[in-house]
């Protein structure tokens, strides 16, 4: 009797059970410092009642264990990661199993290495975590811990584990410890929320530009709201719309399925109501989620100078049934941007500015670098622009090497004016005048410059014409002639009378 009883002393000294099998494994490990509750052993054994379950949970990409950290039921200072606020465990008291006896100690080793997915449970409790830490008092117990949901941006990685209230405390082998702490493990979600544009059509003021918005929602046993917003510069765009919502399986959601709430400047918020949830629900994985398409108008700038691009984030956020859950944002460095710059027109004629009338298009070289018979698409982007004083400036044209947020070349791959009116004495361009608007590799679009020629009608040539100076010393000369011969008659008529 007295060996068995040395042994179970060291039974419990070990700790917590080490559960592990299909879809478990046990997880015990680290954070910062409480102070233990602690009861020294005696005859009786496990003298409390009750013990506190502390669960910790960080967003940490490598790992808790990967840094040397303990995972032994103690807290434990300086776990790597983020604190989660809104992660949501449930707690499952198994059945059967008394630990203030040694034969329950035995029938919880007993499941090593066991599919503890199907074990029988008498209680329950759902935590969240606040600050990356939630707590729960519960009876002395074997208990069964389930990641059942995450917040907006963090994946469920946590296979359900097993652990003991109480541990023997490590530190000190002659004392239980009442106060456990552990540590699940967790992932960030690969790119949570991503944003598109497609803004090739969208060539200058009053067109329209459409971005897309794919979140993805986290698995969570409660999910009461989702929403996705559109952040947008309200001084570049406006009249927000949106032109679908879908869900991850292809599912197109109905008018009624969600609202556009426009109320706060620069955002475009799509709430999913009760009819949308209830479709969310049943997905899962990569089907988990929400697809908006939006729709703006683009508005004139104030400046004709340099153009900093149009630039556009998004967020989402997800209420699993205890407050709203963290918002999460498209990263810097990958909200898309959109690049407009202005062209200054200079039309010369004999070196000196003229006036003249143009229509802007856009149209395709087969080599931009050295354009020639340039095509016409569509119809006129702007229509007469005047050089008045022998200049014009055209505004907020869609640059032509940045295209639906990357480098690429816009098709059509340039614009061209086309002369509807020149001046007195001058000729009409033959042909469309192209030319592109470049971002290049900076920040920014600078004011861009033309300087269009033309010639003297008829290539400044004069035309022969009744009434001008050859015709005029004809008519004179003959004339001369003419008056001479008169002359000459009358003299003659004269010798002739008096001979």
């Amino acid at each position: 009797m007295t060996t068995l009883k040395h042994r179970w002393a060291a039974a419990l000294a070990a700790g917590a059970i080490a559960v592990t099998g299909a879809g478990a494994g046990v997880t015990l490990a680290p954070v910062a410092a409480y102070a233990q509750e602690t009861a020294t052993p005696n005859p009786t054994g496990i003298n409390q009642d009750n013990g506190t379950l502390h669960i910790h949970k960080f967003v940490n990409e490598s790992g808790n264990g990967d840094k040397g950290l303990k995972n032994d039921g103690t807290q434990v200072e300086g776990v790597p990661g983020d604190p989660v606020t809104g992660a949501r465990f449930k707690i499952e008291r198994v059945s059967g199993i008394d630990l203030k006896t040694n034969e329950g100690w035995k029938k919880a080793a007993a499941l090593q290495g066991t599919d503890i997915s199907e074990l029988p449970v008498e209680s329950e409790e759902t935590v969240s975590t606040v600050n990356g830490e939630a707590s729960k008092t519960l009876p002395v117990g074997l208990y069964r811990v389930t990641e059942v949901g995450a917040p907006a941006g963090v994946e469920v990685t946590t296979a359900p584990f097993l652990v003991t209230l109480p541990m023997t405390n490590p530190t000190n082998n002659s004392q239980w410890m009442y106060d456990v702490h552990v540590y699940p493990k967790n992932k960030r979600q690969e790119d949570p929320i991503l944003k598109t544009v497609n803004d090739e059509n969208a060539t200058t003021v009053g067109n329209k530009i459409n971005y897309e918005v794919t979140a993805k929602i986290p698995q969570t046993d409660s999910l009461k709201a989702v929403s996705v917003t559109d952040v947008y510069p309200s001084t570049r765009l406006e009249n927000p719309t949106v032109s679908s919502v879908e869900l991850g399986d292809g599912t197109e959601l109905a008018p009624g399925d969600y609202n556009l709430n426009i109320e706060t400047d620069g955002e475009a918020k799509v709430i999913l109501t009760s009819t949308g949830l209830d479709k969310l629900r049943g997905l899962n994985g990569e089907q988990r989620t929400v697809v908006v398409n939006y729709t703006f108008d683009i508005k004139k700038t104030s400046s004709e100078s340099d153009k900093t691009p149009i630039k556009n984030n998004a967020k989402f956020q997800v209420d699993t049934g205890d407050g709203s859950g963290p918002e999460v944002e498209v990263p810097e460095e990958k909200q898309p941007e959109t690049f407009y710059g202005d062209v200054n027109i200079t039309k010369k004629g004999d070196g000196e500015n003229i006036q003249a009338t143009f229509d802007l298009y856009k149209c395709s070289v087969d080599q931009p670098d050295n354009p020639s018979s340039p095509k016409l698409s569509g119809d006129p982007i702007q229509e007469g622009i005047t050089t008045t004083g022998g200049t014009a400036t055209v505004t907020d044209l869609h640059v032509n090497d940045w295209v639906n947020g990357e480098t690429g070349t816009t098709t059509p791959n340039g614009y061209c004016l086309v002369e509807t009116q020149t001046a007195d004495d001058y000729a009409l361009l033959a042909e469309p005048y192209y030319f592109q608007v470049k971002k290049g590799g900076a920040s920014t679009v600078a004011l861009s410059s033309l300087t269009v020629e033309n010639v003297k009608n008829n290539a400044g040539f004069k035309l022969p014409l009744t009434g001008g100076t050859g015709v005029t010393m004809l008519l004179i000369i003959g004339g001369l002639i003419m008056a001479g011969g008169a002359l000459y008659m009358v003299r003659n008529n004269r010798r002739e009378n008096k001979a």
